[in-house]
């Protein structure tokens, strides 16, 4: 089992926004320190619901002071960049870490980010893809064409060449049943953080993912399957409550930002207007016993072995910066589960 941090970059109201930064770098080494296996940003653009429009620049200041820590994004949103350029900036991050890269890619929802990079929205999918088969190209090939709809190329290489063989591992967000049975049967890697999802949907997800890979020649085991959400360690009810709020708080400020009626694609308005009234509706107490793991060491490790043994997880990634919980909480959350968390395990595979 391997062990992640989170972090979206918010700014809460009277917050600093160079303060986000070089707070959020501390927690960093501070978790390569403690011996957290990864960490992953996410890109956004446009509002305090998340400041880092860049996690891969980011990625270097973190690769310059860490010594073992991997870094991830989750997710670039491939619609919004150029995808050789990525490709160069990938590689560049690759070898000034030394191949500690895992690059989680989605399609994005949020229509002010594509209206204010000048991407139609209705693109999205077709960008989405040909920028992803442009960036494998990229990564693992010399001397590459490639003729598409918005992307035409032609005996051309990116530098530098990035550090690991074939270029880093890329992981697609993933969250419909079709996407996990349709990238397992090509063994394609993923990510997801499907909170609220019930566990009988993420064990029929996590079936479909595994039978398509067996199905098609691949070996689950060689791959990592991670899997996101917000965490909790302590004990004192207070905290406890604290830590609900703010993670209810955060499924609030989602509410703000998911395509309005008016935005969305066709075929995805009944989704995010069913997402909307479910997050209007939201209480604490459902938050508490389904938005995330609360709670002390003992319930948090109880969890974590229940998506390990029901769906097969073996990467656990954790939000335990949860927007607007108290710094020093958080904290002293990731310490103890640095201390009381990851040791149960590590001794369990030893």
């Amino acid at each position: 089992m391997k062990f992640g941090i989170m972090n979206l970059f918010p700014v809460a109201d009277g917050a600093s926004d160079h303060q986000v930064l070089r707070d959020t770098l501390e927690e960093i080494q501070l978790a390569d320190e403690l011996g957290f296996d990864s960490v992953w940003l996410a890109e956004h653009h446009f509002s305090k619901y998340g400041i880092l429009g860049s996690p891969i620049n980011f990625g270097m200041a973190i690769a310059e002071r860490t010594t073992r820590i991997t870094i991830g994004t989750a997710v670039l949103v491939l619609p919004l960049h150029h995808p050789l350029r990525l490709a160069e900036d990938i590689a560049a991050l690759d070898v000034l870490s030394g191949g500690r890269v895992s690059i989680g890619v989605g399609r994005g929802y949020q229509p002010q980010e594509f209206a204010g990079m000048g991407v139609p929205l209705a693109e999205s999918k077709e960008r989405y893809q040909e920028t992803l088969e442009i960036l494998r190209l990229a990564l693992s090939q010399e001397n590459f064409s490639y003729h598409g709809k918005h992307f035409t190329y032609d005996n051309i290489t990116t530098y530098p060449r990035p550090f690991t063989a074939g270029g880093p591992p890329i992981l697609q967000g993933t969250v419909s049943p079709d996407s996990f049975r349709e990238r397992g049967a090509v063994g394609e890697s993923i990510i997801t953080s499907p909170n609220f999802t019930p566990l009988g949907i993420m064990q029929k997800n996590y079936r479909l993912y595994r039978d398509a890979m067996e199905e098609n020649g691949f070996d689950i085991s060689t791959y990592d399957v991670p899997f996101m959400q917000q965490v909790w360690v302590g004990d004192g009810e207070d905290g406890l409550q604290e830590a609900a709020q703010a993670a209810l708080n955060y499924y609030k400020s989602v509410g703000k930002v998911i395509p309005g009626s008016e935005e969305a694609l066709e075929k995805e308005k009944a989704y995010y207007a069913a997402v909307a009234k479910n997050i209007e509706l939201l209480t604490l107490e459902q938050t508490l016993t389904h938005g995330g793991n609360f709670g002390s060491a003992d319930r948090v490790i109880e969890t974590i072995e229940m998506l390990r043994d029901q769906l097969g997880v073996n990467h656990y990634i954790g939000w335990l910066r949860i927007p607007s919980l108290d710094r020093k909480a958080a904290l002293k959350s990731m310490e103890e589960f640095a201390e009381k968390v990851i040791p149960h395990f590590k001794a369990e595979a030893a």
